[in-house]
């Protein structure tokens, strides 16, 4: 699926998304939600909904529990809401929809909820995530990281693209069901770092963008992978994918087969969806 992301790109591109103003918030939870905290490296988002003028859900399956009640929440609230979504329960309350195309697992369809997030928010840097894309290059990047974490516990950090360090510990637990954590810049150089002191078992990667990103690899004495933009993060992104893949297959995993994933959505649901 991730060497198809090309055509997902280009099929998200025609995709017609509503103009907005004012401040904005954006909600989703796991590969859904993921795209709202990369984004917001580009974007100033509000964090709480409170203070937002328009509300952004996105919700591949367009029945997450936690988006849902979310969205609710804002409509009582009077705000202006968006959906990003396939359908769903999502697609029948009184928002206003973006809706893209189903039947995939959303970890594998970012693109579909990355790039309307992008033209909306972000219509400059649309061209850049699309010419991010290159399947062999990303394959080059994953196959080199996967050298590397072999037999180790993959620790992502990041300060300005905290949301990709995210993305990749997503892809890492959903895809080889293999444990993988992300930590924020500057905070970790708090904490964290001491943990290293008995951190042999662990394998820290920089996305670095500052001289303090470079701080936190000296501590940790991190793989740094230097981001510069919109591009870097696009191809990055299809790297995480591919590295997720490849580990799955050497723990001889299924990277499209959830268990615990969904048992969990049904126990949240029973809470009070």
């Amino acid at each position: 699926m991730y060497e198809d992301w090309d055509r997902l790109y280009a099929e998200a591109n025609l995709l017609n998304v509503p103009r907005m103003e004012g401040e904005i918030s954006c909600f989703g939870m796991g590969g859904s939600g993921v795209v709202c905290d990369i984004l917001s490296a580009f974007y100033p988002l509000v964090k709480d909904m409170k203070f937002a003028d328009v509300v952004i859900a996105v919700s591949y399956s367009g029945n997450t529990t936690e988006t849902l009640q979310v969205v609710r929440r804002a409509l009582s609230m009077g705000k202006r809401v968006i959906a990003i979504t396939s359908g769903g329960i999502l697609s029948t309350l009184p928002v206003e929809k973006v809706l893209v195309r189903g039947g995939e697992q959303p970890r594998y369809a970012f693109p579909l909820l990355f790039l309307p997030l992008v033209k909306m928010l972000r219509p400059d840097l649309v061209r850049e995530v699309i010419d991010g894309v290159n399947a062999m290059e990303a394959k080059r990047v994953a196959e080199d990281l996967l050298s590397h974490v072999r037999g180790k516990i993959p620790v992502f950090y990041a300060s300005t693209y905290l949301g990709l360090a995210k993305r990749f510990k997503q892809e890492i637990n959903e895809n080889a069901k293999y444990p993988a954590f992300f930590g924020e810049i500057p905070e970790v150089n708090h904490n964290e770092v001491e943990g290293y002191a008995h951190g042999d078992s662990l394998y820290p990667v920089v996305f670095s963008s500052s001289e303090v990103d470079e701080v936190t690899a000296r501590l940790v004495n991190a793989r740094v992978i230097r981001v510069s933009g919109m591009r870097d993060v696009s191809l990055l992104i299809q790297s995480a994918g591919f590295l997720s893949v490849m580990l799955a297959r050497e723990m001889g995993e299924d990277p499209t087969k959830l268990t615990r994933i969904p048992e969990g959505r049904r126990l949240v649901e029973r809470i009070g969806g």
